[in-house]
């Protein structure tokens, strides 16, 4: 039903930069079914701010595949599935352009983790991802890298979704 995606980039806008990572975590509403991560090759070199934040080097990412080359795999866990992201406005684009240039016409209904803790957690101060995992407990590992922060945007989901915040997830599903 989910596909929670987290990307780390070169940087913006979508159409000078690459993806370096993709994690996406397969959630039923109930539990995690699977996940998938790659590092990616941006085919150019990954700026040095980019590459403290993230902790991916050019080195990393030199034998790892083109988006191209994995891109039918990321189209077939994707489809029919809600694209979660936290601040998804930032990484269904990326997604959604690398998919197309792979010849992979890609659109889903999405849903910003973002915007969702807002509305679920008016009281908190900030609404970063990682801000509202210190707030609820929810262990980061790896923050900045796309598998921990996807699964830690997972168990958001999951704790909003099981403390009775269904209906206001269906409600904030864009199509």
């Amino acid at each position: 039903m989910y596909a929670v995606v987290d990307i780390e980039t070169t940087g913006s806008p979508v159409k000078n930069n690459g993806i370096t990572e993709i994690a996406i975590i397969l959630y039923d509403g109930k539990e995690i079914e699977g996940r998938y991560e790659t590092l990616i090759n941006p085919k150019f070199p990954i700026p040095k701010y980019v590459a403290k934040l993230t902790g991916i080097s050019d080195d990393m990412v030199a034998t790892a595949p083109y988006f191209e080359d994995v891109a039918e795999n990321i189209f077939n866990l994707l489809k029919d599935r809600i694209f979660v992201a936290h601040n998804v406005g930032f990484d269904f684009p990326y997604v959604q352009h690398f998919l197309r240039t792979s010849g992979y016409n890609f659109t889903a209904p999405v849903l910003c983790t973002l915007n969702l803790s807002r509305k679920t957690f008016p009281n908190f101060e900030k609404h970063g991802l990682s801000t509202v995992c210190e707030e609820l407990k929810i262990e980061m590992q790896n923050h900045h890298r796309a598998g921990g922060d996807a699964m830690a945007t997972a168990i958001l989901l999951d704790i909003i979704i099981k403390n009775g915040g269904g209906k206001l997830v269906k409600s904030m599903i864009a199509k």
